[in-house]
């Protein structure tokens, strides 16, 4: 049974021994040991610090081993075939990419390859080896590169986004033809369920302690923050440094005070986005040939034919990510940004809320990339129908990915530093 030991931590708060401290408040964490079934969260802001299932070791080894096999299927059959007036066409997992290759969105091909092959398969691989050295008792090679790999990798996992853009795709599709699902579709979604328990399982706080041992503990009785203590949190390993120190004495990653540059950053993000976000709308994203008469499409112009098709679920499913979400995390990211620097009477806890829910969503708006991407690789019947991805689908994405690079570079503990010294936020 979970403990929580967040509670642990109030209790022994007389002693004033930490060991880390929250990457989003910088409130100091309690030194403490986690065992399987426990988790840690941060007492001012609730940020997860470190959640442990309860096979810590032999459970991700399973996952990531049956993610890979499942991987490989979806690989390795067909994924799902198209039949209209009669003419039958089939798809592989691969040719979303090698369709996009083949209408010069050598970007976009890069984007799909890295997001939904190379990077899953090497975290996967990072996983099942690192708790595969635990298992065996022994020390492992590069383990602190790979650690900080995962850690940099996960906002660019997009397997279960890519899942919902098939399921958006197939709505679309089911109007004018037959969809059959091939094999390979089933072992994905298998594979995206196990993907998710995988990463779910994994945890990056508990396997730094395993392999460089416990964090430098410090006595600390009279300071609430890691800047108050003129300490610096290493992001990648967790370790408290002294605030001289230009690198983390534990995994030699650089350290700051903060982010260098994050606010000049995200601003500069932003209004690249917004540029971006003009030719992402105007320009068609999406071109169907049918009988040779071309048609093409912005996204607003696909919401609204979803809508008159009575689509509605997915007309609302596009309008919500494409054009909604996009729109929502800039103005999000831009009043966090002005904030910090502007405004001095905010609640942190309701900017860190909306921080965490700007970081989450912003992903999901690459839905209609993936969608563009089955399309083109699924309906291809010549002299019939066709479809071909257009101008759009570059500068939406470059959209999508610059706006989780400012969601990124921004720093979630200056929310708090304008507030450390009132009662009502500090823990």
């Amino acid at each position: 049974m979970s403990k929580e030991t967040t509670n642990e931590a109030r209790d022994l708060k007389s002693n004033s021994h930490y060991s880390t401290a929250c990457g989003e408040c910088d409130v100091l964490i309690f030194a403490q040991t986690i065992e399987a079934g426990e988790h840690i969260r941060c007492p001012r802001c609730d940020h997860h610090i470190s959640a442990l299932g309860d096979e810590p070791v032999q459970g991700p080894i399973a996952t990531s081993i049956a993610a890979l096999f499942m991987m490989f299927a979806s690989l390795s059959f067909p994924y799902l075939s198209f039949s209209a007036s009669g003419n039958t066409a089939s798809m592989t997992f691969s040719e979303t990419i090698r369709t996009l290759l083949s209408f010069g969105y050598d970007q976009l091909a890069l984007l799909l390859f890295i997001t939904l092959v190379v990077l899953p398969i090497g975290f996967l691989v990072i996983v099942l080896y690192l708790h595969t050295c635990l298992l065996l008792g022994v020390k492992g090679v590069a383990v602190g590169m790979m650690l900080k790999i995962v850690r940099e990798s996960k906002p660019w996992l997009m397997v279960d986004v890519f899942l919902i853009g098939v399921l958006v795709a197939l709505v679309k599709v089911m109007g004018m033809a037959d969809v059959e699902f091939g094999l390979s579709f089933w072992a994905f979604c298998l594979f995206t369920g196990l993907f998710i328990k995988t990463m779910i399982l994994f945890d990056s706080h508990w396997l730094w302690h395993q392999f460089y041992g416990e964090c430098r503990i410090y006595h600390l009785p009279n300071a609430q923050t890691a800047d108050e203590a003129d300490l610096v949190l290493c992001h990648k390993c967790g370790q408290l440094n002294p605030k001289e120190n230009a690198r983390c004495d534990r995994c030699l990653g650089d350290i700051s005070v903060r982010f260098k540059d994050s606010l000049q950053r995200v601003w500069a993000l932003l209004f690249a986005s917004v540029v971006l976000y003009i030719p992402a709308n105007v320009l068609p994203i999406m071109d169907t040939s049918l009988l040779g008469v071309r048609d093409p499409s912005t996204i607003l112009g696909g919401v609204v034919l979803l809508w008159q098709l009575e689509s509605y679920p997915v007309a609302i499913v596009i309008f919500v990510a494409s054009v909604c979400v996009p729109i929502a995390k800039m103005l999000a990211m831009a009043w966090l940004a002005y904030s910090v620097h502007y405004v001095d009477d905010y609640n942190p806890h309701k900017q860190i809320k909306l921080y965490r829910i700007t970081e989450f969503i912003g992903r999901w708006s690459m839905i209609d990339v993936f969608v563009v991407a089955i399309l083109a690789a699924l309906i291809h019947i010549d002299g019939l129908v066709a479809v071909y991805p257009g101008p759009a689908a570059v500068s939406f994405a470059a959209v999508v990915i610059m706006t989780m690079v400012a969601a990124s570079s921004f720093d979630p503990r200056l929310i708090w530093d304008k507030t450390s010294n009132r009662k009502d936020v500090v823990a």
